[in-house]
């Protein structure tokens, strides 16, 4: 391959890559749909379909929610990363708002999950979002509830097979008990039910107390997110690196 090919092909792959970001999380029929829109859009004002515009059309945001509680999304996104960032668990991937609101993609180090201490890690990390709100603004959104799959779905179940499924239990820690209806069986077993609130309290204290000395780093990242709608996994990574090195508890 000559070398005025490989300068062409770097050079298209640096203009997709804000593209690729911003379209992180979209499905391939998401993608055709949109260009094809765009590409008619365009044909009828008789303009060119340039990666300008998809970058627009990739920013441009329904308006489900106000700028203040995108701005609380934020906060909560970058909470998630800073927490798996400092906690060593893994790498954040990219952090990103969309219109239903915000996704943190990760790399997990798998070795670290085969140890209580890993888990124990992963379930500040989910719980790091709603930490990053207390910090910020002194309450949450309900956004870290509403399902199984929300925040505080995960880290209940988390919480739960630590009890009951993974040998790591406070009481009868051999006993496989993995229940079929996690939120039927903590409903009507309170002293279960009180060994997941344990942990899962234990998990946001902890998260709480890695994120406090960063508040201004976290609130600065959220606007950051805010303007970009989008943030790679490295710019979060040197910003928090600049932040500690200016200081060991982070900045007042």
């Amino acid at each position: 391959m000559s070398d005025p090919m490989r300068m062409n092909m770097a050079s298209a792959s640096e203009s997709l890559r804000p593209l690729a970001l911003l379209a992180a999380g979209k499905t391939g029929a998401d993608i055709e749909r949109l260009v094809r829109e765009e590409r008619a859009r365009c044909r009828r004002k008789s303009l060119p379909l340039t990666w300008d515009v998809l970058e627009e059309t990739l920013r441009r945001d329904d308006g489900a929610f106000s700028d203040e509680v995108r701005y609380r999304i934020a906060v909560h996104e970058i909470g998630h990363a800073l927490a798996l960032e400092m906690t060593g668990l893994g790498e954040v991937v990219s952090v990103r708002l969309h219109a239903s609101g915000g996704t943190t993609k990760t790399l997990l180090n798998r070795d670290r999950l085969q140890f209580a201490e890993g888990i124990g890690g992963n379930l500040t990390c989910v719980l790091g979002g709603r930490a990053a709100e207390t910090v910020v603004f002194g309450e949450t959104l309900v956004g870290s509830g509403g399902g199984s799959h929300s925040d505080l779905g995960q880290a209940t179940l988390l919480a739960l097979e630590l009890e009951t499924a993974l040998g790591l239990g406070g009481d009868v820690p051999l006993v496989f008990r993995m229940p079929t209806n996690p939120g039927e069986t903590l409903l009507y077993n309170s002293t279960l039910a009180e060994r997941v609130q344990k942990r899962l309290e234990n998990a946001e204290r902890h998260a709480l107390e890695l994120l406090e000395p960063y508040r201004e780093l976290i609130s600065d990242l959220g606007h950051r997110l805010i303007r970009a709608q989008a943030l790679e996994g490295e710019a979060i990574r040197t910003a928090l690196a600049a932040c500690a090195g200016a200081g060991e508890e982070g900045p007042s």
